[in-house]
């Protein structure tokens, strides 16, 4: 479907919207009244649609690349709620587009900063955070007080790039770095800091405020951060990027009966100020017992303890802030992954540096799966080689002295890949460990596949540490 003649091609787009638009038609009469019979129907159709849609993917994308309205017309505003099939650069200018399109109506005033360049947080905060939405959709200027810079733009991208350092920076108390040292999610002890939540109202207004304006930021969050910022849910396998350690003994009870072995309750214990705190996982947590048949319950109540109730508050009023600029239906089109992209940017990828820097167990440098796999990584563009990045390492961010300073839970650690022998497992990866488990393919083509439906799909293969 991804090749033929320009005939065929477009003979492929023509059918693809003739069915998008069906589909849409149904969408809009869903909810009309009808018999179960003609539910159905419309269950088999769109299950139709779906395959049709997944086999012509290249071909759609291709011409919504060529006219960027087609998202907007009916025939394929269908396809905005499936936006797995949508490709990153076409659903970015989709969300542009239609936050314009929604604020056409809408004027918007001019929002003057002044800032100490050595106070840039505490400025800006005071500044910004009891501001409006509709003031903080106007264009931004900054002063850096006693300097003369006239902003023309670049003071601005400075402002985003030292206000997103000053934000993170473990001395405000705010946010607190994952294992590897690179990505960062609330601080459970914000509360030291007295107005803790006006502070992350604050920090939502920020990255939403350099969404609206197109800036980057140098800020990168875990993966329960963005799933929260996307409203998806949290599973147990993102406690990979907090507590790298507690994740393997969570994965440990998944895997093996634990009766009469492990004697725990449904709680759990953490220190807080120097105080040793029980916090129940359920009412009356302490005195249930975890069991085989329930431990798959604690395992959830545990993720959802450690990346959501134990910094709910801070969270909400997060996203508080975040979406007042961002609609949440809006922003919910992008993976976790292409979330980071759209605030952070495109990384600079050394795939000669990446490759100097690399380990392998199980395999040698001249493996032929080793061949394959960097003539695979050399074909990718910048966009799918960050997607790789983010997929062994959690983050796009590249250390700021290449990939010799990659560091892991226990401190320097070189990207490394893996041998593992199922060739019918998609790759996956462990974090915290830079690592990468490469199946045993037996032939180039299948190789290239499963490595970039992988890294593409964004954090779904990772395995236990």
């Amino acid at each position: 479907p991804e090749s033929g003649s320009k005939e065929e091609q477009e003979a492929a787009a023509a059918e693809a919207a003739a069915a998008a638009e069906a589909n849409a038609a149904e969408m809009v009469l869903r909810g009309s009244g009808r018999s179960s019979e003609g539910m159905e129907v419309e269950k088999g159709k769109g299950a139709s649609f779906m395959s049709f849609v997944e086999e012509h993917r290249g071909t759609l994308n291709m011409y919504i690349r060529q006219d960027k309205a087609l998202l907007h017309s009916m025939a394929f505003s269908a396809l905005v709620s499936l936006p797995k099939l949508l490709d990153f650069d076409n659903k970015k200018h989709y969300f542009r587009s239609e936050l314009k399109r929604r604020n056409a109506h809408e004027r918007h005033g001019s929002m003057r900063v002044n800032v100490r360049r050595d106070f840039v947080f505490e400025d800006s905060f005071h500044q910004i955070v009891l501001r409006k939405p509709e003031e903080l959709k106007g264009r931004l200027t900054v002063v850096f007080n006693g300097e003369e810079g006239v902003d023309a733009g670049g003071l601005t991208r400075e402002w985003y790039l030292t206000l997103s350092k000053q934000m993170l920076n473990p001395d405000k108390a705010l946010f607190i770095h994952s294992a590897n040292g690179l990505t960062y999610q609330p601080n459970p002890a914000s509360t030291i800091q007295p107005d803790h939540l006006k502070y992350f109202k604050f920090a939502g207004q920020v990255v939403g405020k350099a969404l609206w304006d197109e800036q980057l930021l140098d800020a990168h969050f875990t993966l329960s951060m963005y799933k929260h910022m996307l409203n998806q849910a949290i599973e147990y396998k993102d406690v990979e990027a907090i507590d790298p350690e507690y994740f393997r003994n969570l994965g440990w009870m998944l895997d093996n009966d634990i009766t009469g072995i492990l004697e725990e309750t449904f709680s759990i214990v953490r220190e807080q100020f120097g105080v040793m705190l029980t916090i129940d996982l359920k009412p009356n947590g302490r005195n249930l017992a975890v069991t085989e048949q329930n431990k798959h319950e604690y395992v959830q109540l545990v993720a959802e303890q450690q990346l959501t109730k134990g910094i709910k508050e801070q969270i909400e009023a997060f996203k508080e802030g975040f979406h007042q600029l961002m609609p949440p239906d809006l922003i919910c089109i992008f993976t976790c992954s292409e979330l980071e992209l759209l605030m952070c940017g495109l990384p600079t990828i050394d795939v000669a540096d990446l490759r100097a820097n690399t380990e392998y167990t199980g395999y040698t440098r001249d493996s032929m799966q080793i061949q394959w796999y960097w003539q695979v990584v050399e074909s990718l563009n910048q966009e799918d080689l960050a997607r790789l990045l983010q997929f062994v390492t959690g983050t796009s961010q590249v250390p700021m002295d290449g990939f010799k300073a990659l560091r892991g839970m226990n401190g320097p650690q070189k990207f490394n890949i893996h041998r593992c022998g199922d060739a019918s497992r998609l790759p996956c990866s462990h974090t915290c460990f830079n690592q990468l488990d490469l199946p045993e393919y037996p032939n180039a083509e299948l190789l290239r596949s499963r490595l970039i439906s992988a890294v593409r799909e964004g954090f779904q293969g990772f395995g236990f540490s």
